[in-house]
């Protein structure tokens, strides 16, 4: 029997809008929504392709990349995740950002559902070879969908005529020595992918590589003695390889010895607070990751951070961060931990760390230097409905020098106080960047910010308790040169524990209307939406469906769970365990918290109706309540073996 598919969304979803023009270009950080042309969503789920238009070109010409998007009423601009890079003329696709595009709308002929949005996006190929674009990321009717990634061949319009060539600026060098790799490509307007240089990082750093006329350079410093071959070098092309001829380097001196060390940011610290620990080593890798002391006895597992690389005076240092923890009082010892690199194992030195129980007093010498705000986006809220409170990180700072004044390490660690009363949700944590606020009539740099929802359990005089944010701080004192030459753990200075309070915000909780109040509402504050789907409304005695129920919550501030609705199931069909999905994923709009997935197996044939889906809830604006009802389905069953045909056809 052939399947059909249908689909019913809740009545009070608003109707599609008309397709509008959109200029050719729009910046790549603008967020665009696209409205799809056509009637009702199809019953299939949204789905979105890439494809090349032509996937293979030559060297100058142009292509476009094209995202189409089916199945979906709502589009927003799409986003990169992934590109190759030197390969597209002008900017190329940044990774998570919009990307900028000219659109179009296709609809099926008489306004049937099932249209289309496309995006596409025009390029010049700039360099031979096979390249892989994408994925592409689209949100579409609140989902995130992801294409494959598509491959782009280019063509060098005469590959026979292309050559290459290698060369040394120095053939004989000595350990710490800089020298020249040059490959010299004809004819010089022909640009080409950077071969592999790997082969290299046995005897050589690479120091900077950059492209000139007809000719690609890089600069590098040799690392280990002995003579060494270079190439050949291969360059992938679409129609094959070219091969330069392998040149030819001696290096004198000894192997150098391999230097290694550990720090840390503060030599005093106090429980509950992290301290950072940095590992370094002379070399440009690191053969294994540092094997780190046992911290057990006063401190939690470490953290990997960051890892870096510096070049200067010849020589190259690597580095890893970790963040740590302290959780016991005392004066304890780290280390030494163990690095290998260029072949070789050292072990560091030990350290010193004093570890205090008692809490410092703020460090600054007026409160107003570095203070927490509480702001809360209404003080009256009905049960249920979610007050959002921004806590912010504030601190004073000496905006001539840059880097002068007091700066914040771990300022997420947030801690509420007495909040019993409501349900609370975490929207999450963002550094402040270069964001400045005024408060009191002082000009504020905001360090970090964090927003907390609540939603009061029940009617009354409240509040919001008081919070905390525990940091550690330090001041800068400008000096750029300095910090250049320090190692990692001394560009991080010394900090000094801080516990900043937010004073509590009173809140007044009205109690629900009773007047009004639907059978079907189950105590949910914020606009709903029911939308089910069923995979076949045709089937025979033993076949199975599938029924998906959604239900969908307004905006991304969402704290109390979202209701169930009841179904009464039509007698004739076995109904199993619901598949749940009940993770949210908070968005713009209506942000998808809830699916149902039940299995219905027929067991006697006739005609059935599966119920409107029916949720209910509230809206302080309107100070109303709602519904959001999706359509019914009729269900043929038929009795013995299967039929073709039947509605959806």
């Amino acid at each position: 029997m052939k399947q059909s598919t249908a689909v019913a969304w809740g009545r009070r979803r608003p109707a599609a809008r008309g397709a509008r023009r959109t200029p050719e270009t729009l910046p790549g950080a603008v967020a665009v929504i696209a409205m799809l042309a056509a009637g009702p969503l199809g019953a299939q789920e949204p789905s979105a392709r890439a494809y090349l238009e032509p996937a293979e070109v030559e060297v100058g010409d142009s292509f476009q990349v094209v995202i189409e998007v089916t199945g979906a009423g709502e589009v927003e601009n799409p986003k990169a995740l992934s590109y190759s890079l030197g390969l597209l003329r002008g900017s190329p696709f940044p990774p998570g950002q919009a990307l900028p595009f000219a659109t179009r709308f296709t609809a099926p002929p008489g306004g049937q559902a099932g249209g289309s949005v496309i995006f596409s996006y025009s390029r010049v190929a700039e360099m031979p070879g096979s390249f892989d674009l994408g994925p592409f990321e689209v949100k579409a009717d609140g989902r995130k969908l992801q294409t494959g990634p598509v491959t782009l061949v280019v063509t060098l319009p005469d590959p026979g005529a292309v050559s290459v060539r290698a060369r040394l600026d120095r053939t004989e060098v000595a350990v710490n020595d800089e020298f020249e790799l040059v490959v010299e490509v004809t004819p010089p307007d022909i640009v080409l992918p950077w071969p592999d240089l790997s082969d290299l990082w046995d005897f050589a750093s690479e120091n900077l590589s950059e492209r000139g006329d007809g000719s690609m350079t890089v600069r590098l410093v040799a690392t280990a003695p002995g003579t060494h071959q270079i190439g050949p070098l291969v360059f992938d092309l679409a129609e094959g390889t070219l091969e330069t001829e392998p040149v030819t380097l001696v290096v004198a001196g000894d192997q150098p010895s391999l230097e290694a060390r550990m720090s840390i940011n503060t030599g005093q610290t106090w429980v509950g607070t992290d301290f950072l620990l940095v590992v370094e080593a002379g070399a440009r890798e690191l053969d294994a990751d540092p094997v780190l002391p046992d911290m057990s006895a006063f401190a939690g597992p470490p953290r990997a951070g960051g890892e870096g690389r510096s070049f200067n005076r010849g020589r190259y240092t690597v580095s890893r961060t970790y963040r740590v923890r302290a959780a016991a009082a005392g004066e304890f010892e780290i280390g030494p931990a163990q690095v290998t690199a260029n072949g070789r194992t050292v072990l560091t030195e030990p350290l010193r760390l004093v570890i205090s129980e008692a809490r410092p007093a703020a460090p600054v010498e007026s409160p107003r230097d570095l203070r927490v705000t509480a702001v809360a986006d209404r003080q009256r809220a009905y049960v249920g409905e979610p007050v959002t409170v921004t806590y912010r990180v504030l601190a004073r700072d000496n905006r001539r020098g840059g880097f002068e004044g007091w700066w914040a390490e771990n300022p997420d660690t947030l801690v509420l106080h007495r909040h019993e009363y409501f349900r609370t949700r975490r929207l999450g944590w963002r550094g402040g960047g270069r964001e400045r606020i005024s408060e009191e009539g002082r000009l504020y740099r905001v360090v970090s910010e964090q927003r907390v929802v609540f939603a009061a359990k029940e009617a009354g005089e409240t509040a919001v308790g008081s919070a905390e944010v525990r940091v550690q701080v330090q001041p800068r004192d400008g000096d750029m040169l300095a910090m250049i030459n320090m190692n990692e753990a001394e560009r991080e200075g010394t900090w000094t524990p801080v516990i900043l309070t937010a004073g509590p915000i009173p809140v007044e909780v009205l109690p629900l209307p009773v007047e009004g109040r639907p059978g079907s509402f189950r105590g949910h504050v914020g606009r709903l939406r029911a939308a089910t789907r069923i995979d076949r409304t045709h089937m025979a005695v033993g076949d199975t469906l599938t029924l998906r129920v959604e239900v969908s919550s307004a905006g991304s501030g969402m704290v109390a769970p979202v209701p169930v609705p009841e179904i009464a199931f039509p007698a004739g069909f076995d109904v199993l365990e619901p598949e749940v999905d009940d993770a949210p994923t908070v968005g713009e709009g209506f942000s998808v918290a809830h699916f149902h997935s039940y299995r219905l197996v027929a067991r006697q044939a006739g005609r059935y109706r599966i119920p409107a889906v029916e949720v209910s809830w509230f809206d302080p604006e309107s100070q109303s309540y709602g519904t959001s009802v999706a359509e019914p389905f009729d269900i043929v069953v038929a009795g013995g073996a299967r039929q073709e045909g039947g509605l959806g056809k």
